[in-house]
């Protein structure tokens, strides 16, 4: 009877602890996946924590160059974050109607190095805007170290309770509660981890425009302009000549033919 009853407190503890889902990423905004970051050790850390100790930093900014300088700013971009140990996690190259290219590229940097890898970026070029965020996160670990505390605690004593058993069903009953609370220890354990890689690594967001300097008055606009009319020209001409030609043999053809009779 005493075996039952320390069960049942420790099933409605257990019910009482807090719905441990995705929804702890949500709250601040951030996507839960980060290819580029390593995952930390599955140790649970206790040491106290202070406000600003977990700061996620991430940049979005965009800077306009000139046509005959897109690749080479775009290839300084690209060394500058190999230069640091840095990854591009994501890039996407578009053309509008123009022609004109823009390049959008995202980097992850450590964040010991971001400060100045931001000031790096702009001796390639000034940064036509920038904006520059920083989450503090600090209290989401926080509370996830304290559910974890709990966790572990409540995992020890049922445990304890597992031993003690002395049937097979009461034995079964004290397996299934700490197979719950193994998910939820794990599922903690992604997020502790989650926010430690996240807080290593810092993301800036470039786009690289080409375009910057080309006035209507540059001959360079015009020439670059003139290329791209001669290309569709020729194109068109040639596609309309292979449609054409088979067409024009057909009527040669008939009006021989015509001849004849």
């Amino acid at each position: 009877m005493k075996f039952l009853k320390t069960l049942f407190i420790l099933v409605i503890l257990s019910a009482c602890q807090t719905n441990i889902t995705e929804e702890g990423f949500a709250e601040i905004g951030i996507e839960p996946s980060i290819e580029p970051y390593r995952m930390a050790s599955d140790s649970i850390e206790s040491s106290s924590l202070s406000p600003g100790e977990y700061i996620i930093k991430s940049a979005y900014g965009s800077m306009d160059v000139s046509t005959s300088n897109f690749e080479k700013k775009v290839d300084e971009f690209k060394n500058l974050v190999t230069q640091y140990n840095g990854n591009i996690s994501d890039s996407y190259l578009s053309t509008n109607y123009q022609g004109l290219k823009s390049f959008s590229i995202t980097s992850n940097i450590p964040a010991a190095d971001f400060d100045q890898f931001i000031l790096d970026v702009e001796n390639i070029k000034d940064f036509s805007d920038i904006s520059i965020n920083a989450n503090d996160v600090t209290t989401y670990v926080l509370d996830i170290d304290s559910r974890l505390s709990s966790l572990v605690n409540e995992k020890e004593a049922l445990e304890e309770i597992k031993l003690e058993a002395k049937t097979t069903s009461d034995r079964l009953e004290v397996q299934n509660q700490l197979r719950y609370i193994n998910q939820d220890i794990e599922m903690l354990k992604g997020q502790k981890e989650y926010y430690t890689n996240a807080v290593s690594y810092s993301k800036l967001t470039l786009n690289i425009r080409e375009g910057s300097g080309i006035s209507l008055f540059s001959w360079n606009y015009y020439f670059e302009r003139s290329l791209n009319w001669i290309e569709s020209i020729v194109g068109i001409t040639f596609s309309i000549g292979i449609i054409a030609f088979p067409i024009f043999l057909i009527f040669l053809l008939i009006k021989k033919l015509k001849k004849r009779e």
